[in-house]
This record gives C-alpha cells, sequence and structure tokens, in this order.
C-alpha cells in the first residue's frame, strides 16, 4: 500500500510541476510589463478558471492528501518493527581517566606513593578512585602551547 501510494504521490509532483509551469502569469499582458494591473482589486483581474488552474487546484489538493497519508502510514509502520538510528549505534567506547591506564576494571582504589613537602618522608596511601560516569572517563584536554 506505501509502495503503491508513494508512486501516485511521485506522479502527481510532476503533473503539478508541469500544470504550474505551462501557466501564464496574471500580468502577463501589456499592462503586467509597466505594472498596470487592469482593475483596482486586491489580487488583480480574475478571470474565468481555466482548465490548467482547475488542474492546478486538483493536483495541489491530491498532493497535500498524498502527503499526509504518506506521513501518517510511514508513522505506523515504522513505530512496532524498525528501530532508530539511535537504538542502532554502538555503544561509545570509554576510555580511563588520566592517570588511571594500567588500574584493573574492578579496583575501586589506586595506590599512590607521596612525599611529605617539610620532611621528605614517603609514604603509600590508596586513594579512592570515582565511579565511572561519561563525563570523568573524556580524554584530557591537550596542554596548551
Amino acid at each position: 500500500m506505501i509502495t503503491f501510494l508513494t508512486i501516485v504521490h511521485v506522479i502527481v509532483c510532476l503533473f503539478l510541476i508541469i500544470v504550474v509551469l505551462l501557466q501564464s502569469g496574471k500580468a502577463a499582458d501589456l499592462a503586467g510589463a509597466f505594472g498596470g494591473m487592469g482593475s483596482q482589486t486586491a489580487f488583480g483581474p480574475r478571470g474565468a478558471a481555466t482548465v490548467l488552474s482547475k488542474a492546478t487546484t486538483i493536483a495541489a489538493v491530491l498532493f497535500m492528501a498524498g502527503s499526509l497519508s504518506l506521513a501518517i502510514l510511514y508513522t505506523r509502520a515504522g513505530s512496532g518493527s524498525a528501530s532508530t538510528v539511535l537504538e542502532n549505534a554502538p555503544a561509545p567506547a570509554t576510555t580511563p581517566a588520566p592517570g588511571t591506564q594500567g588500574i584493573p576494571a574492578g579496583q575501586q582504589t589506586i595506590q599512590m606513593e607521596l612525599e611529605d613537602p617539610q620532611t621528605g618522608e614517603k609514604r603509600t596511601v590508596d586513594v579512592p578512585l570515582p565511579p565511572q560516569t561519561p563525563e570523568n572517563t573524556k580524554p584530557a584536554p591537550a596542554p596548551k602551547q
């Protein structure tokens, strides 16, 4: 059904383009070339509806109805069976936080050797690691030079 309606919609689009291009403008006579509209009405003189203007109206209505029905059908068809691009995207690769390379993934603390600036004494301290979130797994910015 969607394929058939899409083919009909494309045909209506091409027909609408041809019919609109075949029409002459409202001010195509000699007075229109110099800015005269021939009448004081708001939108210029209104003649009898020609075959082209009726065909344009019918094609425009068919185009709008086809567009609306295709949008509804594609939305209904895509709601249950198809998945979105974001659902099919691979999981982002996480990089370890700066300074934590070589630490096992399950380890919650790291040991750091610190030196007391006053006494010069060295000691080992367990430092807890922050939980892995997207904010703290971003690579460190490059140093400015």
